[in-house]
């Protein structure tokens, strides 16, 4: 017998096969394949990708600072260490454009966290100062504010409490409670070392 078409009849057979391949896979009971001496392998999850195309990297937690790692707070502050070794701080410093126009605004500090000296050591890198909006702003004056360069030794002072020790004279004259306590803190703790 002839085909009378013949690259009609291999692309049918082509595409049956196919179908009846790709249903067989589809149709597969995974627990019959494992049992069936084959491992199941778990689903392959892609790596989130940044928007550069590139696989984006999580930063690795850094040894010896889990005890610090969380958001710390205090009266009027916010403190967050996080597992990779950066940190924040968010101020909240009321009115700080001039006595005519007053402007409530935040200082938003990072810092860099230093391990080397055997505790943790935050020191400010940057700030930024917004207004309730968010807009940028410049207070009249820094007075009274951490400065760049400034920094803190952090110790654990009780359960749920860090204790922020001042690494220069500047901080020493300006800082009120040094204490900083996260959720797990006590009642105590809470009203009397950190007011928050």
């Amino acid at each position: 017998m002839r085909l009378r078409y013949p690259l009609a009849a291999a692309l049918g057979v082509v595409l049956v096969g196919g179908g009846i391949a790709l249903g067989h896979g589809l149709l597969a009971d995974p627990v019959a394949t494992a049992t069936a001496g084959t491992a199941a392998t778990p689903p392959q999850v892609a790596a989130p990708v940044t928007p550069s195309g590139t696989p984006a990297s999580t930063p690795a937690a850094i040894p010896g600072l889990a005890p610090f790692v969380g958001t710390w707070r205090v009266h009027g502050a916010e403190l967050t260490i996080k597992p990779d070794g950066t940190a924040t701080e968010r101020i909240q410093l009321g009115p700080c454009r001039g006595i005519s126009v007053p402007v409530r605004c935040t200082a938003e500090a990072t810092f860099k966290v230093d391990l080397s000296p055997g505790a943790p050591h935050l020191l400010y890198t940057g700030f930024r100062y917004t207004d309730d909006d968010g807009a940028t702003v410049v207070p009249d004056s820094l007075e009274g504010l951490p400065r760049v360069g400034d920094g803190y030794r952090v110790r654990v002072f009780a359960p749920g409490v860090l204790e922020l020790i001042p690494l220069t004279e500047h901080l020493r004259q300006i800082l009120g409670s040094p204490y900083r306590c996260n959720t797990t803190a006590d009642e105590y703790s809470h009203r009397r070392l950190c007011n928050a």
